[in-house]
């Protein structure tokens, strides 16, 4: 095995762990119920761009339509999203976070914030900066492949 290949494995595996950890902080900042991971892609879409569509969220997470309706189905079922129809084009349905989805959302936003200043005091703002530039290197990366 190259020395690179063990490097990314390595990497690969502290990414994991990283993740894991924002995560358990992430679910217990509020008293939002538990959503699958996939839910939670679904609810953060639909944040970000204030409101989707089905086809919207199925293109964004690669899945199907019929996938998306599933996993939108479960959310609407829980109340944590709701579907409008288009006034002018009633075949057209826009997603919506539940007021009460949106305050957690922002809620466990502010607590992941909160985590990652904790967790990057350990870089000094050189270092930081650093990281930034290549985080967007990658970024920019993945997106041409895409």
């Amino acid at each position: 095995m190259t020395n690179r290949k063990q490097k990314v494995e390595e990497l690969m595996e502290r990414i994991h762990a990283m993740k894991r950890q924002m995560t358990i902080g992430a679910s217990s900042c509020t008293k939002m119920p538990r959503i699958t991971p996939a839910q939670w892609g679904v609810v953060v879409l639909i944040e970000q761009r204030n409101g989707s569509t089905v086809k919207d969220i199925a293109t964004a997470l690669g899945v199907t339509s019929s996938a998306a309706t599933q996993l939108v189905d479960g959310l609407v079922a829980s109340g944590y999203v709701t579907r409008k129809q288009d006034p002018k084009d009633r075949r057209r349905v826009t997603l919506m976070l539940s007021v009460e989805t949106k305050r957690h959302v922002s809620q466990m936003k502010e607590q992941v914030s909160k985590r990652l200043l904790k967790f990057f005091k350990i870089l000094d703002d050189k270092e930081f900066d650093q990281y930034i530039r290549l985080n967007e290197k990658l970024s920019r990366a993945l997106l041409k492949k895409n």
